[in-house]
């Protein structure tokens, strides 16, 4: 029969996060008073809902109405939910979070130090143009007035994909170049600008986090070459030894182990003869030729420090003014 059907009333989910003191609106449906053949009770105009001992005749402090508001003990603080009784506050150190509140975003770290979801960037210059340009990334200065073999500190950068931009420092400040490029958290990459093969300009940008778990008293050395196109390089040292062969216009070695200490590297011309290897690990004193180098284009004295990664970068060119370089920098 009808009259002995039961319908269940279902719970209406609870809000962890509701509004503070506030009571959201009732919905109509099987828990409001006019649905689903439920009526709810109704407190009397005046009246308090009732909780055992309520005597509504009590006169005492609470103005007649029996209620009692629960006091801390002298020199106690109030416990929160989960916590025994003198746990710390929630306003201090080591408390469950709140998901009612939106978490602090994170802020960049201490020089050094890793952050969640920021990298770090840095700027070389070396274009062969003669005028100092401003380094930008989505409108925030990043250099200024930076010339031909300049490198600036890394700075912090948010993971995600941004605008760099190049400007003339003088003059109008006219923009000379433009481009956006990715960006990862707890990565440190270097944009470089440089000569482009059709006559302009374009960045570069290399990854300088990639030579991890380096044997005790050893660094991690590499080669990069940023001068013109066409050009292609051996990097030795001055017996003939090669480190790096065939380094082409844009390529960049992979790190290679170094012993830490101070050497002199030289840059040639590339050589194709196929007996020519290159040393598996830079060790000091290491001889396999008796070949002198005969003409060095360039040449620079490189200083690999333990648990260091390092890259020299190859610029300029044979004919400017600023001729062929090796700039070398700690990554």
């Amino acid at each position: 029969m009808d009259e002995n059907n039961t319908f269940p009333s279902p719970s209406a989910p609870t809000d962890d996060c509701a509004s503070n003191g506030s009571a959201a609106p009732e919905i109509a449906g099987w828990h409001s008073p006019t649905q689903g053949g439920i009526t709810t009770p109704i407190a009397p105009e005046g009246g308090i809902g009732a909780y055992p001992g309520n005597d509504t005749n009590d006169t005492d402090s609470t103005g007649g109405q029996g209620l009692t508001t629960p006091t801390a003990p002298e020199g106690g603080i109030p416990a929160y939910p989960g916590s025994p009784s003198g746990a710390a506050s929630p306003l201090f150190p080591n408390t469950p979070t709140d998901p009612c509140v939106p978490a602090r975003p994170d802020l960049p770290a201490r020089p050094g130090q890793q952050s969640p979801g920021f990298g770090q960037v840095r700027f070389i210059n070396a274009s062969t143009n003669t005028f100092p340009v401003i380094f930008s990334i989505d409108g925030t200065t990043y250099a200024v007035d930076s010339r031909f073999g300049n490198v600036s500190a890394y700075q912090w950068i948010t993971d995600g994909f941004h605008t760099v931009s190049v400007n003339r420092s003088t003059g109008m400040q006219a923009l000379l170049l433009q481009q956006t490029f990715p960006f990862r958290a707890d990565h440190k990459v270097t944009m470089v600008l440089m000569d482009s093969r059709e006559g302009g300009l374009e960045l570069l940008q290399i990854a300088d986090t990639c030579c991890c778990n380096i044997p005790g008293g050893y660094g991690c050395y590499r080669v990069a070459n940023v001068s013109y196109s066409g050009s292609d390089f051996d990097i030795a040292l001055y017996n003939g030894d090669t480190i790096f062969r065939n380094v082409g216009f844009k390529d960049i070695t992979a790190y290679k182990q170094g012993l830490a200490g101070n050497y002199t590297f030289y840059v040639t011309n590339a050589s194709f003869y196929q007996m020519l290897q290159e040393l598996p690990v830079i060790l000091i004193g290491t001889v396999t030729s008796s070949t002198a180098i005969a003409r060095p284009l360039t040449s620079a004295n490189v200083t690999i420090r333990a648990g260091q990664n390092t890259t020299t970068y190859i610029m300029g060119n044979t004919w400017s003014t600023y001729g062929l370089r090796m700039v070398t920098v700690d990554d």
